[in-house]
């Protein structure tokens, strides 16, 4: 009797590349996840709002291992992945590092930060922009999730449907 059961396919290069991305994107999610939480620890600024910080830190984290989970995904339906997702990712995490350095905590000594400490008035500025930027963070991140997630189904606009 002949054997009729499908050969596993062997993987190509590419989705070979883009499980190990997967799998990069989610350590990096973890490790900014922790550093948005707990940096300012390293600095000696860290404080009472550490655990408001860590649901941001913890939104970081489920996104960025969505985000690893899709890239996986995609690569093992062999679908390419769009560099629109790595651009958006490598601009969340920058965004993601800044705020690491900007956001406040409240220490005994009032708000400080690890660029300004408590000195103003960099501490008002920095702290108004570190809003901003957690905010810019988590969109750029849910736009990767959602280009990733098509990519990992092989959706792709048809460019004659916009003529």
């Amino acid at each position: 009797m002949i054997d009729q059961t499908p050969a596993t396919p062997i993987p190509t290069r590419r989705a070979t590349q883009q499980r190990r991305l997967g799998a990069g994107i989610i350590v990096v999610g973890v490790l900014l996840g922790a550093w948005i939480t707990f940096g300012r620890f390293l600095f000696g600024v860290g404080g009472s709002l550490t655990a408001v910080y860590a649901l941001i830190g913890l939104t970081v984290v489920v996104l960025y291992l969505f985000i690893g989970l899709a890239l996986r995904r995609t690569a093992r339906n062999d679908h390419p992945t769009r560099p629109t997702v790595f651009g958006t990712l490598g601009a969340s995490v920058g965004c993601g590092i800044l705020l690491g350095l900007m956001i406040p905590d409240a220490t005994p000594d009032g708000l400080q930060t690890i660029l300004t400490g408590g000195e103003e008035p960099g501490l008002g500025i920095v702290v108004g922009v570190a809003n901003p930027l957690g905010i810019i963070l988590i969109a750029l991140a849910i736009v990767s999730l959602w280009i990733a997630n098509l990519d990992a189904r092989g959706v792709r606009a048809n460019p004659e449907d916009f003529d």
